[in-house]
């Protein structure tokens, strides 16, 4: 039975994680309908030689998305990259302090980074800063900044009461952490997703 902290962890991270995936589906629709774009762009440029006025504006204000609003999803998921010389060699209790220490420093960056990124959409906002071609306001875009650190930033009080509790307790079934795969296991992971997608083709042919 799943011990009360284990409970609370679970569910924030259930519910959160309903948000990041939220974040990472607009991300994703970003890049597809700029990729869509630039398709249309290249056709657009070299065939009727006209290309689509204020592209550059438009593809500025779409690299705000594809930057942040998957970055507390990949936290979730541990897609980030890691430099895991240490933490890899570690077991138990140990390895869920350094985990918890680290995610400490990520807290304390990602806390200064949100009121200087939220400073920058103010100022924007009130000066009515905007896009040098088609004068696209630059708020919403810089908006998204401070919103993506602020899931981040939750995110990771998530994950640093999850490592507390393995810390307490190394016994307890993870919950609300990702968990660190070596690289025999990611590349049995990787070999077993490509051998399923060889069958499936195999299948549909």
């Amino acid at each position: 039975m799943t011990d009360l902290a284990g409970q609370g962890i679970r569910w924030l991270d259930r519910v959160f994680g309903a948000i990041e995936n939220l974040f990472n589906l607009f991300a994703g629709s970003l890049v597809f309908a700029m990729m869509f774009l630039g398709m249309v762009q290249i056709i657009m440029r070299n065939i009727f030689n006209a290309p689509i006025y204020g592209y550059i504006d438009i593809v500025e204000i779409s690299m705000v998305g594809f930057a942040v609003l998957s970055i507390a999803y990949v936290q979730r998921v541990g897609g980030h990259v890691r430099m895991e010389l240490l933490i890899s060699r570690l077991k138990g209790r140990a390895s869920w302090l350094v985990e918890a220490l680290a995610t400490s420093a990520a807290i304390f960056i990602v806390a200064v980074l949100i009121p200087y990124s939220y400073s920058h959409f103010q100022r924007a906002f009130n000066f009515g800063d905007s896009t040098i071609d088609i004068q696209i306001p630059t708020w919403p875009a810089k908006l998204v900044v401070p919103l993506a650190l602020s899931l981040l930033l939750i995110r990771l009080f998530i994950q640093l009461a999850g490592y507390l509790r393995l810390t307490v307790d190394p016994n307890l079934m993870p919950v609300g952490v990702p968990l660190t795969r070596n690289v025999a296991e990611q590349a049995k992971e990787e070999i077993s997703q490509a051998g399923g997608n060889e069958s499936a083709g195999r299948i549909e042919q």
